[in-house]
């Protein structure tokens, strides 16, 4: 296995880490985002729901292209749950 295959597989594991817990990166996100706002006295609200929203948009982006790949990856490696598809679309 050269080394591309290998960073091809961190990538795929590491979409579907954030597939399955892209609920749990989003509500980090936004506590962190709450902390901050409250710490700067709401002196950048603006800019931290902006940052927030596109940091939620990459996580999205990022555990859909898992689950595009997915069909493929999990009917090689077996590595996937039945129910792993229908985690995702929750918030779709």
């Amino acid at each position: 296995m050269g080394l591309k295959d290998k960073l091809t597989d961190l990538r795929q594991q590491a979409q579907q880490a954030v597939a399955e817990h892209k609920d749990e990166i989003q509500g980090a996100v936004e506590t962190a985002g709450a902390a901050v706002d409250q710490k700067t006295h709401g002196k950048y609200t603006d800019k931290i729901l902006r940052y927030g929203q596109k940091a939620n948009n990459a996580v999205e982006k990022f555990g859909d292209q898992a689950r595009d790949e997915g069909g493929a990856a999990t009917a090689q490696g077996g590595a996937a749950t039945a129910g792993e598809p229908d985690q995702g679309t929750g918030g779709v």
